[in-house]
């Protein structure tokens, strides 16, 4: 064999040795070339997630956390390999956990603005609408403070994401008073008109004999009666004595 056909065999020999001592050294980095089926630990705590990915050779970093209030704190919400993937032993796992706690937001300055408005503008900032009541004022439905658990506080003031804000609204009356109008002689339902256009709402019932048709008994009296009550405010009642039509008329 000449030169150059043992140059040919030497270079050829060369390669493979180097190959073959390439492919062992990969081999031996990467723990023998063997993979780890990354396991489901979505859901567990860090604690159990920790462990376990601690028993198939691998690593584990937190890369992110969120608050999910319907989910254990510090337990995994997403892990990146997902489960199922074939990776190195020793690979870092992602991982997603929950806080412990909800971050903290501001309340945002909703005053006098509409409860339609402020339901969005806090629903927005990840804060809840919670019991909405009404107070005299002639701003309706207009947001006149804010309160959380009952206590009034300041637009601005740091509370935890997701807490309930409620509200207090105008109830569109004010302070106003309406003079109880007489009612007595109408039917009931003649009664309820009087009554509604003053904005005072019929009370109880007090049915003298049988009634066949409320609405269309009579009333033969009132409380308060007319001219001998105080006025009252918007939507409240007043009381109705009735009798069947065609009965007779008490004084």
């Amino acid at each position: 064999m000449g030169k150059t056909g043992l140059t040919i065999l030497y270079i050829i020999g060369a390669t493979i040795a180097l190959l073959i001592v390439t492919f062992m050294g990969l081999n031996w980095y990467t723990n023998h070339g063997e993979f780890v089926v990354v396991p489901s630990i979505k859901g567990k705590s860090l604690f159990d997630a920790k462990k376990e990915l601690n028993d198939y050779d691998l690593d584990f970093m937190i890369a992110d956390s969120t608050y999910d209030d319907t989910k254990p704190p510090l337990s995994v919400l997403d892990q990146q390999p997902a489960k199922g993937a074939k990776v190195k032993a020793d690979r870092k796992i992602y991982l997603t956990l929950n806080a412990s706690s909800p971050p903290s937001v501001k309340i945002p300055f909703i005053i006098d603005n509409s409860r339609r408005q402020a339901e969005l503008i806090l629903n927005s900032w990840g804060l809840k609408v919670g019991n909405i009541s009404y107070v005299p004022d002639m701003a309706k439905d207009a947001v006149l403070n804010i309160q959380v658990n009952g206590k009034i506080v300041k637009p601005g003031s740091i509370v935890p994401k997701g807490t309930m804000i409620e509200l207090v609204l105008g109830d569109g009356f004010g302070n106003q008073v309406a003079e109880v109008p007489p009612v007595t002689d109408l039917t009931v339902l003649e009664a309820r008109a009087v009554l509604e256009a003053v904005h005072l709402n019929i009370g109880m019932l007090f049915a003298d004999g049988t009634i066949e048709d409320t609405l269309a008994a009579y009333v033969y009296d009132q409380d308060p009666k007319f001219g001998q009550a105080k006025n009252l405010g918007p939507g409240n009642t007043v009381n109705l004595f009735i009798r069947q039509l065609g009965g007779d008329k008490k004084e």
